[in-house]
């Protein structure tokens, strides 16, 4: 910023040294009238207006800069962007709510460097506007319970920088015991890393300082816009760095986290079409399978199940076999229909329809047409061998009579 202003003082410089010797023509010195209602109506326009500078060094796009700060405010009406000089920029808002946001809320971040904003009245030369920070959230941790009063808080925040707000009691979406606080961070002085409370007849408590976000800041000097890499040559020891990333809060992790073992029990009725039986209570994961010891069963019954089936003693004495209830019969999956001769003296059995097992089935009977199969019938006349077409075949049907009723 200073390099900034320095170029700023020079051309102003310049130019007062150059109208020295310039002789203005009368054409030139003509004026242009601007009425009195007239000014308060363009000053009514420019009610919403802000200036915004990037605190960095290096270069980038301004296109870039404007597309990524409208997505970040997601404002009610786009606002009228424009350049007014060499990392300068002026925002026109179209209502209170806009400006506001961008004025009062933030810290704004563009690409990890700070964006600073002022609010601008527009006739200020853009060059000459002072921008002195910006605001962000601090806490404080450690303050006992007993001080922890307004008046002292406030003492304390004043060591940090400007403060807009104080939240003694705020909602705890951070880790660790701390008082809020709205400040104003100058961007020419050092990141405040402590705070110090002396109680007579205790002594001197150090407080932490936190951050709950921070643009890029220099892990040496502490000064925010660069890196420690990029602070004078660059190279310096661990003791060097005197800052860190545990200035900045960590967010806080929920404690009410719900038992992702336990099932989620759904409704009845509601979960037709998701690819389970409707009217059924679903789970997360499987039920357990119950060991035998469990389920009171003796191991000897457990292990003998299998392909066994435990017969009712009413349905033993019926078979005419034993009423004991633990007599079991093998699974015959043989039809009792199938034959039991030996065919071709192999010893093996044929089932139901006459085939041997593992032999290959003859082929399926050829199709025949509705047309076909009645005049095979009234002629006996076809081109298809009529041994190779069964009688269910050759029978008629009550579609083909009445297809043929139809055709008559």
């Amino acid at each position: 910023m200073e390099t900034a202003a320095a170029a700023s003082s020079s051309k102003g410089a310049a130019l007062d040294d150059l109208l020295k010797h310039l002789v203005l023509r009368d054409d030139e010195k003509e004026d242009v009238m601007i009425a009195a209602e007239q000014v308060k109506e363009f000053k009514k326009e420019a009610r919403w207006m802000a200036i915004a500078k990037v605190h960095t060094t290096r270069s980038f796009s301004a296109e870039a800069l404007f597309g990524k700060m409208k997505a970040i405010w997601n404002l009610s009406r786009e606002p009228n962007c424009r350049e007014a000089g060499e990392n300068l920029f002026i925002f026109q808002m179209h209502c209170l709510g806009d400006w506001k946001k961008v004025v009062h809320q933030g810290p704004w971040t563009f690409r990890g460097w700070a964006v600073l904003i002022e609010d601008y009245d527009g006739c200020v030369d853009p060059e000459k506007v002072a921008f002195g920070g910006m605001y962000t959230w601090a806490q404080i941790h450690g303050l006992p319970e007993l001080y922890r009063k307004i008046p002292i808080v406030d003492n304390l925040s004043r060591k940090i920088g400007k403060t807009k707000e104080v939240q003694m009691s705020p909602k705890l979406l951070f880790e660790g015991n701390y008082v809020r606080l709205r400040v104003l961070i100058e961007v020419e002085k050092p990141l405040s890393r402590f705070v110090f409370l002396n109680i007579e007849g205790e002594g001197r408590k150090m407080l932490f300082v936190k951050y709950e976000k921070l643009p890029y800041f220099c892990r040496h000097c502490g000064l925010i816009g660069h890196d420690h890499e990029e602070c004078r040559d660059g190279d310096w020891e661990e003791k060097d760095l005197q800052y860190g990333t545990w200035m900045l809060a960590s967010r806080r992790t929920s404690v009410t986290q719900p038992d992702s073992r336990r099932p989620i029990i759904r409704e009845r009725g509601r979960d037709r079409g998701r690819g389970n039986r409707p009217g059924r209570a679903v789970g997360t994961f499987q039920s357990r399978k119950r060991s035998s010891q469990e389920a009171d069963l003796d191991a000897d019954e457990e292990d003998g199940e299998t392909m066994t089936s435990l017969l009712k003693t009413t349905t033993g004495a019926a078979d005419g076999m034993d009423s004991d209830t633990g007599v079991r019969r093998n699974l015959n999956f043989v039809d009792e229909n199938s034959s039991t001769e030996d065919i071709g003296g192999a010893g093996q059995v044929a089932n139901a329809g006459g085939q041997i097992p593992g032999e290959v089935p003859p082929p399926p009977p050829a199709y025949i047409d509705t047309r076909e199969r009645a005049k095979i019938r009234k002629t006996g006349d076809s081109k298809v061998d009529t041994n190779t077409v069964s009688e269910n075949q050759l029978a008629p049907s009550a579609a083909s009579l009445e297809e043929d009723r139809r055709a008559q």
